[in-house]
């Protein structure tokens, strides 16, 4: 008998263990568990009867004005990936008395994109199963580990749509993914333009500061300046590139996070100033133009009359 989790484990039948190792398969390859495209699968086909409930992140607000434009929730949508950092090699680790250079750190910036992609690339592959146009309201949501040196988790976290009276699309469909609202997807197609991904691009860079000027007046530190310009470069760079990719005509909405770490792979003589990691990441969703009309907002205006006001 197990006793709060202890003690001798029930045999694994082999119906049991072909299943997680097929299930484990899957998301090494970078797609979902089985079980949860099973729950996936039956949410779809309860669509369109008395059964389906769906979920959702969106405001009020934003669910109104989504189904106001001839659309539909179909659910709530996650991509997961908790990624093992790899080992960066610096200057530092092979010189810490005092030879140091600053520059992209290529480990960290990979390691970055790669595990946001398949966070991104499973939030994709659970709106497909579930027939979705796309994905609106997207959050990217990262976090490390203190039980687990060197992890860390993305999420991205949306709201699965679909045109209301489109029919369950085929398995080429590929849904957009986009950080727009409610109320932006609405204006957006009102302008002319149709969401076709998110734009990303990050970098990670290594600033060693240069012992230069007095401690003693004010001063612009160029070294840190610069660092910041050539990380916030090439992650910029990298965020027009994949809009290139989906043959966007631009990107709304972009937003430059920066996170600064203070680092400890030196210990030489630098102690005017410690070193520093630039974490940059740009993002925004890339959008091309659209012919298509969408109806219009019927709203009616209504004032209140007061008797001092007819008088």
């Amino acid at each position: 008998m197990r006793l709060f989790g202890f003690g001798k484990r029930d045999a694994e039948t082999p119906e049991a263990r072909a299943h997680r190792e097929a299930s484990e398969q899957s998301v090494a390859a970078g797609g979902l568990p089985l079980d949860a495209i099973s729950r996936l699968k039956d949410q779809a086909g309860r669509q369109g009867t008395p059964g389906h409930i769906f979920t959702s992140d969106l405001s009020v607000n934003e669910l109104a004005i989504v189904e106001m434009a001839g659309y539909r929730a179909l659910g709530q949508v996650m991509g997961s990936s908790i990624y093992q950092i790899g080992w960066q090699f610096t200057m530092g680790n092979l010189f810490p008395n005092g030879i140091q250079s600053a520059g992209e750190l290529t480990v960290l910036s990979q390691a970055f994109s790669e595990a946001r992609r398949l966070a991104i690339g499973r939030l994709q592959q659970e709106a497909q199963i579930l027939g979705a146009t796309g994905v609106v309201g997207v959050r990217l949501e990262h976090q490390a580990y203190s039980w687990g040196a060197g992890l860390l988790e993305f999420k991205a976290i949306g709201t699965a749509i679909r045109e209301a009276d489109a029919p369950f699309p085929d398995a080429q469909n590929v849904p957009f993914v986009s950080d727009v609202s409610g109320q932006e997807f609405w204006v957006l197609r009102q302008a002319g333009y149709r969401p076709v991904g998110l734009a990303i691009g990050n970098c990670s860079y290594y600033c060693y500061p240069k012992m230069m000027g007095s401690g003693f007046r004010n001063q612009e530190r160029t070294d840190y300046t610069q660092a910041m310009y050539n990380a916030r470069s090439l992650a910029m760079g990298r965020m027009e590139a994949t809009a290139r990719a989906v043959s966007a005509s631009g990107v709304v909405g972009a937003d430059i996070e920066v996170d600064f770490e203070r680092a400890t792979a030196q210990a030489g003589t630098n102690t005017a100033a410690p070193d520093m990691m630039y974490h940059i990441t740009c993002i925004g969703t890339a959008v091309a133009p659209w012919a298509g009309k969408w109806p219009s907002l019927n709203i009616d205006f209504t004032l209140p009359l007061s008797e001092a006001a007819t008088d």
